[in-house]
C-alpha cells in the first residue's frame, strides 16, 4: 500500500542510492582518481610545455650574420631557438652533425643533415643559405643594398589553415568530452542494471513495492545514481573549466572550450537519462544477479556502437551527411553532437533540435521502461523476455 507522495518516495529511494555510493570504496577511490585527471590536466601542461625545441647549426668558423639573422627571425617566429658552432673545418663539421652536437651543418656548398633532424629546420638552413648567396649575386648585378633589402622584405602569401574543423584544439576539447560522456553512461547505466538485478533477485524490491510504486522505485534509482555521477564528472571537469576561464598560459586551448565542457554536462544528463531507463528496464526482466551482464547486452551494444561511430565517423567530416544524422538521432546524439559543436561547424538549430528530439525521446522511453519495470518487477522465479512484457501491457 503506498503512503508517500509520489515525488517524496522517489526522493527516499533516490537518497537511499547516493548513500550506498558514499558508503562505498570503489566510488570514492573512482572520484579521488577523476580529481587527480582533473588537476593533471590542468598543471602537467605547466609543469612539461615550458620548453622549447632548440636547433644547433655547425659552420666552418663562426656562422655568416646574414644566415643567423634570419634563422633567429624564423626562430622567433615560429617559437624555436637556435644555437651555432663554429668547427674548424668540414671533416669536424660532419663529426657534429654525426655525434649529435649539431642538428644541421654547413660546409661550404655542402649540408649535413641528422637523419633524425626535424624537416622544418634543415629547409630554412637552406633558404637562408640561398637568401645570402642570391644577395651577393644582386650586389654584383648592380642592385644597390636599399634594393636588395626591398626584394628580401616582400611578405609571402597569408596563410590560413583549412581543414575539416574550424579551430583544432577546441575539436580535441569536444573528442575528450566524447569519450568522458561516454565512459560516464556506461558506467552509470551499468551501475543502474546492476542495483536493479540486487534487488530482484534478492527480494528487496517486494520489500519496497509494500510502500512504493515500481515507478518510484525506478526513478529513484535513476536519479540518485546520476548525481554520483555527474558530480563525479563534475569533479573531473571544474579544475579544468576554471583553468580555460581565468587562468593565462596555462592550457594552449580556446577559451570557448570552457563552454563545449559545460554543454557536454548537460549532454551527460540527456544522454544518461536515455540510457538509464533502458539497462534499468532490461535488468529488471532477470531473476538472478548473475543474469544482469547478458540481459543488458544489447544496450550496451548499442551504446558502444554509438561511441564507436562519434569518436570515428564525426572526426573525420563533421559536415558529411552520416555525422550530421548521428548527431540528430536520440540514441547516438549525446556522443555526437559534443564532438560535432565542438568541431565548430554545426549550426544552433541543429544543436537545438537534437537536444529536444533526444530530451523527448528520454521522456518517452522513463515512460515505456516504467512500464516495462512495474510488470517485470513482480514476476519472479523465471527470466522474463522483452516482448512478453510488452505483450502483457498491450
Amino acid at each position: 500500500m503506498v503512503t508517500t507522495s509520489w515525488w517524496e518516495g522517489t526522493r527516499l529511494v533516490a537518497g537511499r542510492s547516493l548513500s550506498d555510493g558514499a558508503r562505498s570504496k570503489t566510488v570514492r577511490i573512482t572520484t579521488l582518481i577523476l580529481l587527480l585527471i582533473g588537476m593533471g590536466v590542468v598543471f602537467l601542461p605547466r609543469v612539461l610545455g615550458g620548453d622549447q625545441p632548440t636547433y644547433t647549426l655547425a659552420t666552418i668558423g663562426p656562422a655568416s650574420p646574414a644566415v643567423e639573422a634570419q634563422l633567429d627571425a624564423a626562430g622567433q617566429a615560429a617559437q624555436f631557438g637556435v644555437e651555432y658552432l663554429a668547427a674548424a673545418d668540414a671533416p669536424a663539421v660532419e663529426v657534429a652533425v654525426r655525434e649529435g652536437d649539431a642538428t644541421v651543418g654547413l660546409a661550404d656548398t655542402t649540408m649535413f643533415v641528422r637523419s633524425d633532424a626535424p624537416g622544418a629546420f634543415p629547409v630554412l638552413v637552406a633558404q637562408a643559405v640561398v637568401a645570402e648567396e642570391s644577395a651577393g649575386m644582386m650586389l654584383d648585378a648592380g642592385l644597390t643594398a636599399e634594393q636588395i633589402g626591398q626584394l628580401a622584405s616582400v611578405p609571402p602569401p597569408e596563410q590560413v589553415e583549412v581543414g575539416p574543423v574550424q579551430d583544432e584544439g577546441r575539436a580535441a576539447v569536444g573528442f575528450i568530452v566524447g569519450i568522458i560522456l561516454y565512459m560516464g553512461i556506461m558506467f552509470s547505466g551499468q551501475a543502474i542494471a546492476m542495483n536493479v538485478g540486487m534487488e530482484k533477485s534478492t527480494r528487496i524490491a517486494e520489500v519496497l513495492l509494500a510502500v512504493l510504486r515500481p515507478s518510484q522505485i525506478l526513478v529513484g534509482n535513476v536519479i540518485g545514481i546520476g548525481i554520483q555521477t555527474l558530480a563525479q564528472l563534475l569533479v573531473l571537469a571544474v579544475p579544468i573549466v576554471v583553468a580555460l576561464t581565468v587562468a593565462e598560459g596555462g592550457l594552449d586551448l580556446p577559451s570557448v572550450a570552457a563552454g563545449d565542457i559545460g554543454l557536454g554536462v548537460a549532454w551527460f544528463i540527456i544522454g544518461f537519462v536515455v540510457y538509464a531507463f533502458l539497462f534499468a528496464s532490461t535488468a529488471a526482466l532477470v531473476d538472478k544477479i548473475t543474469e544482469v551482464g547478458s540481459a543488458i547486452m544489447p544496450v550496451t551494444i548499442l551504446l558502444v556502437l554509438s561511441y564507436v561511430g562519434a569518436v570515428v565517423m564525426v572526426p573525420m567530416g563533421p559536415n558529411s551527411p552520416l555525422s550530421i544524422t548521428m548527431s540528430m538521432f536520440p540514441l547516438t546524439a549525446p556522443m555526437a553532437m559534443p564532438i560535432r559543436w565542438a568541431s565548430g561547424v554545426a549550426p544552433v538549430w541543429q544543436l537545438a533540435l537534437s537536444m529536444g528530439l533526444a530530451i523527448a525521446t528520454a521522456g518517452l522511453l522513463a515512460w515505456f521502461s516504467s512500464r516495462v519495470y512495474q510488470r517485470a518487477l513482480v514476476v519472479t522465479g523465471r527470466r522474463l523476455k522483452l516482448r512478453e512484457v510488452i505483450h502483457e501491457q498491450a
